[in-house]
């Protein structure tokens, strides 16, 4: 199922990967306290954009195998790599401006960033390794 030159099934997996790693994550692992001191009103209006979730891991893989594609990027660990790259060039700061301007918490903010790069890492493996 490739169309100009990228594996869009690749790129399905590698989103739902992305997903599950954030589902582990954020409903398996990380205790419901850690995510607590929200107001009502802050949960009211994040319940209302859940149905975009799944949107930022769909953009993720189609733009890392946009990447992916301009930097011939050929097996599993050079998409591990080139994922890294991209996560800590990209993902990971942008987490960080939340946290220094918007006053996030520390905590959330690294499970935050550790959830990124995962994702990014399960993502460049598929899309690297996917022939």
């Amino acid at each position: 199922m490739r169309s100009g030159g990228i594996n869009w099934l690749a790129v399905i997996v590698a989103a739902i990967a992305i997903y599950v790693i954030g589902f582990v994550i954020y409903g398996m692992l990380v205790p419901e306290e850690a995510m607590s001191g929200m107001t009502d009103a802050e949960k009211a209006t994040a319940m209302s954009r859940m149905m975009y979730g799944p949107l930022m891991p769909i953009l993720t893989a189609v733009f890392m195998a946009v990447l992916f594609k301009w930097g011939q990027v050929a097996d599993a660990m050079a998409g591990i790599k080139w994922a890294v790259v991209i996560g800590l060039a990209s993902a990971v700061p942008t987490m960080l401006y939340g946290w220094v301007y918007g006053g996030l918490p520390t905590d959330m903010t690294m499970i935050d960033c550790a959830h990124l790069l995962l994702g990014h890492i399960a993502a460049g493996a598929i899309l690297g390794g996917w022939k």
